[in-house]
Formats: C-alpha cells, sequence, structure tokens
C-alpha cells in the first residue's frame, strides 16, 4: 500500500531544537528549584503537554490560568535561545515536504507545543508554504498529550486519510508511543539528538534523505 499521508511533530523532528529544549527547561526548572534526571525528563517533558508536565512538577492540579502563566514563563526563554542560536529547519526537511506536496501527499503537523510557540515557528519557518493553517495541530488544551494518541488521531482526520496509510515522524519516546497508539501504517524515528531508542522496531533517520520515496510514489 502506497502511503498517501504525512504527520510530522514538529520539536526535534522538523525543528532540531532538542539542545535549546533542555537548556530552557533547566534554566526554568532551577528557578523554582526542581531537579529532574534524563528518565523523568523523557517521561514527564519531551513531547508531553504542558499541563500534565506542570502538574508533575507541582504535584497538584493546576487552573488553566496556571498552566498558562507557567507555560509563557518557559517558552520565553525559549524562544529567545531560538532566537540567539539561530533557526532553520531540519536536515532535507525542506526537500522532502516540497516531494511529498508535489506528489499529492497530505501533509500535518501535530506537536505538543502551545500555540504561542506554533505562531513562532509559523513566524520564522516557510511552513505555511506546505501545510494548512488547519493542518497544524497543536497542544489547545482539549486533547490529551501524548503519549496518548489524540494529537495525532486529529491530524489524521484533518487531511482525510486512513490511518493505516499514514507515516509518522517522531523523535520523543511519548511521540512515539502516540504515533503506534494512532495505528499509522508507517512510523519513523528522528534521531535528532543521538538519542537511546533500544526497544523500537521503527526504522531510523538521521536526514530527511534518508527516506525511501517509494513508499508514496
Amino acid at each position: 500500500m502506497k502511503l498517501k499521508g504525512v504527520i510530522f511533530d514538529f520539536n526535534g523532528t522538523l525543528f532540531w531544537d532538542t539542545h535549546l529544549q533542555e537548556d530552557s527547561w533547566d534554566r526554568f526548572l532551577e528557578k523554582y528549584g526542581f531537579t529532574l534526571n534524563e528518565e523523568e525528563k523523557k517521561k514527564y517533558i519531551h513531547g508531553i503537554n504542558a499541563k500534565d508536565t506542570f502538574e508533575y512538577l507541582f504535584k497538584r492540579k493546576l487552573n488553566d490560568a496556571e498552566v498558562h502563566r507557567l507555560t509563557e514563563e518557559k517558552e520565553v526563554i525559549y524562544r529567545s535561545m531560538c532566537l540567539e542560536h539561530g533557526m532553520q529547519l531540519a536536515p532535507g526537511a525542506e526537500q522532502l515536504i516540497g516531494f511529498l506536496a508535489e506528489s499529492g501527499v497530505a501533509l500535518a503537523i501535530a506537536t505538543a507545543s502551545a500555540k504561542n510557540n506554533v505562531d513562532f515557528f509559523i513566524q520564522h519557518f516557510p511552513l505555511l508554504n506546505y501545510f494548512r493553517p488547519e493542518h497544524i495541530i497543536y497542544n489547545d488544551g482539549t486533547m490529551r498529550g501524548k503519549p496518548h494518541p489524540d494529537l495525532f488521531n486529529k491530524a489524521i482526520l484533518a487531511i482525510g486519510t486512513k490511518a493505516d496509510e499514514t507515516l509518522i515522524f517522531e523523535d520523543s519516546h511519548a511521540g512515539l508511543e502516540a504515533a503506534i497508539r494512532s495505528g499509522a501504517g508507517e512510523v519513523i524515528i528522528v534521531n535528532s539528538a543521538n538519542a537511546d531508542y533500544n526497544g523500537y522496531s521503527c526504522r531510523q533517520i538521521t536526514h530527511f534523505n534518508e527516506v525511501d520515496t517509494a513508499l508514496f510514489v
């Protein structure tokens, strides 16, 4: 079966920003006196909805206003680091996306980022050249976060493909669990930070030119 749709996670997948995420989280955590080991970060931060992360950190339920305030506090640090270090899409990403668009493959982004960050990414990357605004699915507070498949399910519905004819690119462990649970026909790991994906049978890439275009045409 040829794949008819492709969904990209964003952070660590289309934009290789893992080091910036780590540094901005470390600065935020230090301010509040939190210390997390790498396993905790993998489980409770990377690819996770902000509400779930902050409720884990503060060990209580948080209302929407609190989540928004804390999210923006952390993301102001992150966005400043992005601008300071420079921003570009992942190696080979634009070429692959262009090929997919020209081939009639339906495209979407499904990210745990909140709207302010999504707006920031749209401002600094040519995403709207390839992705319809309604196909950029983000954390709007109405869906369960990864590892639940809700974001990917919504993206699949938005582009009108079946799950088993859709490919998902992911980098975080929570995101991979969500992608697999969505029933996607193919899941490809984007190993942008030289991480350990022991236990996953999905193929891995370190450059988007490694993707076999025969999957689509």
